[in-house]
């Protein structure tokens, strides 16, 4: 990432744009930030139709 990155909110609406195939999450899933660790570094809690 750029110095020009988006910061994200805590509580924001994000979707994925590539798989993370380690994590078992596709590209366009979407996830909420719900704490930012460091500069462009957040914890996003994602969910699927089962929760």
């Amino acid at each position: 990432m750029t110095s020009a990155a988006r910061q994200f909110q805590v509580l924001d609406v994000v979707a994925l744009k590539m798989d993370l195939s380690e994590h078992n999450l596709t590209a366009g899933q979407v996830g909420t930030p719900v704490e930012h660790l460091a500069p462009n570094i957040y914890e996003v809690d994602f969910s699927d139709d089962d929760g």
